[in-house]
C-alpha cells in the first residue's frame, strides 16, 4: 500500500467547507426535526425514551394470510375507537407473509390494550392469542431512561475532556474536543433526517453508539496529536510540514484500524437481525465520520496559514 499524501496544507479550506457542510445539513434535520414534525423534538424518540406498548400478535390462517394494508387497517380502527389521539401516533406492520402483527402505540392502560385487540381482531381476525407477546414502558419509565442515557454521554464527554486536557496543551485538546462534537453532531443530524424522511425511531441502543463513537474518534485523534507532538520536538522549524508528515505516518494505522472493526459492522448490516440494524448502521456512520474527522479535519486546525 503506497503512502498518504494527501496534501492538507493546500485542501485545508476544501476540509473546512466539507465539514461545515455536513454540519448545516445536520442542523437543519435537528431543527426542521424539532419545529415540522409531529413528534417536535430534535430527534425521533422510540418508545425506550417515550413509554408505549408494543404488541405481536399472530393471525389464525388456514392456509394464506389475506393480504391488507397497514393504513387500511388503521382506517377501519378509526371507525371502532373513541381514542382518536391514539390512532394518530399508532404504528402497525404486518410481518411474516401476513401471518405476524406488529402494533406499537403510546402508553395504554389495560383496558384501551384490550379494546385495541379486540377491534384489531374484528378486522384481522381470527387472531391467535396464545401468540400474544406485549411489552409495556410507563412514560415515568421511558423519561428515566432518556435522562439516564443523557447524563451517560455527558459524563464521558466531561471525562474525555478532562483527560484531553490533561494529556495535552490547550490548544491540541480544544481542537481534540472540536472533532469529537463535529463526529457526534453529524450523527445525530443524520439520524434526525432519517426520522424525518424514513420514521426511523432512535432507542437505547443509539445512545450506547454515540458513547462508543467518542471513544472511537477520540483514540484515533490522540494517535495522530501524539505523532505530531513527537515529530515537532524534533524538528520544530517547518512546522505545517511536520504536520503533513505526521498525517501520512499515521495514516495506514488509522485506515486499517478503521477497516477491521467496520468489516463486523457491515456484516451485522447485511446478515444481523433488524432490532441491530440501526445500531450497526449509526456506528458505521460514526467510524467513517471519526476517521476522516482525525486524519484531516483536527489536523487541519493546527496549520497555520
Amino acid at each position: 500500500m503506497t503512502s498518504f499524501s494527501f496534501n492538507l496544507i493546500k485542501n485545508k479550506n476544501k476540509i473546512f467547507g466539507f465539514s461545515s457542510f455536513l454540519i448545516l445539513l445536520s442542523l437543519i434535520g435537528i431543527l426542521y426535526s424539532t419545529f415540522n414534525t409531529s413528534f417536535k423534538k430534535p430527534i425521533n424518540l422510540g418508545m425506550d425514551f417515550i413509554g408505549g406498548n408494543e404488541l405481536r400478535i399472530e393471525r389464525s390462517c388456514k392456509e394464506v394470510c389475506e393480504n391488507i394494508s397497514p393504513d387500511l387497517v388503521i382506517e377501519k380502527l378509526r371507525s371502532f375507537s373513541n381514542n382518536k389521539n391514539l390512532l394518530n401516533n399508532i404504528k402497525l406492520q404486518i410481518q411474516n407473509n401476513n401471518s405476524l402483527i406488529s402494533i406499537r402505540t403510546p402508553y395504554l392502560t389495560i383496558e384501551e390494550s384490550n379494546d385495541l385487540i379486540s377491534n384489531v381482531d374484528k378486522i384481522l381476525g381470527p387472531l391467535d392469542y396464545d401468540s400474544k407477546n406485549s411489552r409495556i414502558i410507563g412514560p415515568k419509565l421511558g423519561k428515566k431512561l432518556l435522562t439516564n442515557c443523557a447524563t451517560s454521554l455527558l459524563v464521558s464527554l466531561f471525562a474525555i475532556s478532562l483527560y484531553i486536557s490533561i494529556r495535552f496543551d490547550k490548544k491540541y485538546a480544544l481542537f481534540a474536543l472540536l472533532a469529537l462534537f463535529h463526529d457526534l453532531f453529524i450523527v445525530f443530524g443524520i439520524f434526525s433526517w432519517l426520522g424525518v424522511l424514513l420514521s426511523i425511531e432512535v432507542n437505547s441502543l443509539f445512545a450506547v453508539s454515540l458513547l462508543t463513537i467518542a471513544g472511537y474518534s477520540v483514540n484515533d485523534t490522540v494517535v495522530i496529536f501524539d505523532r505530531i507532538r513527537e515529530n515537532l520536538k524534533k524538528d520544530s522549524d517547518n512546522y505545517n510540514k511536520i504536520i503533513q508528515i505526521s498525517v501520512n505516518e499515521s495514516f495506514r494505522r488509522t485506515f486499517f484500524t478503521s477497516i477491521t472493526t467496520l468489516i463486523p459492522l457491515l456484516t451485522l448490516i447485511i446478515f444481523g437481525s433488524y432490532s441491530l440494524f440501526w445500531f450497526s448502521v449509526s456506528l458505521t456512520l460514526g467510524i467513517l465520520i471519526g476517521s476522516y474527522s482525525s486524519i484531516l479535519l483536527a489536523p487541519s486546525f493546527l496549520i497555520k496559514d
